[in-house]
């Protein structure tokens, strides 16, 4: 299966970010498998690490004005969540 990357906001300190717990996020695909798709954003059930080689995907950290961190997260989605049903 390939990698996959996604990024997200994180609007608080990040030390407060729980590695290795399930939480919900906001999470935007960059790797679509269908181009029409690009940038398509959800609600998921993830667990994050911020070891980039745990988990299989790649998870880019972005502050609250949009600022990439240097170094990628990896990210284990365990389920989309629907939020409007």
């Amino acid at each position: 299966m390939a990698k996959k990357e996604y990024d997200t906001y994180v609007l608080t300190d990040l030390a407060l970010v729980p590695d290795d717990k399930e939480m919900e996020m906001i999470l935007r695909d960059l790797t679509p498998s269908d181009r029409r798709y690009k940038y398509r954003s959800f609600f998921a059930s993830v667990k994050v690490s911020r070891d980039e080689k745990k988990y299989p995907d790649k998870l880019w950290v972005r502050l609250g004005r949009g600022q990439l961190q240097e170094k990628p997260w990896s990210v284990k989605i365990l389920k989309e969540v629907n939020k409007f049903e």
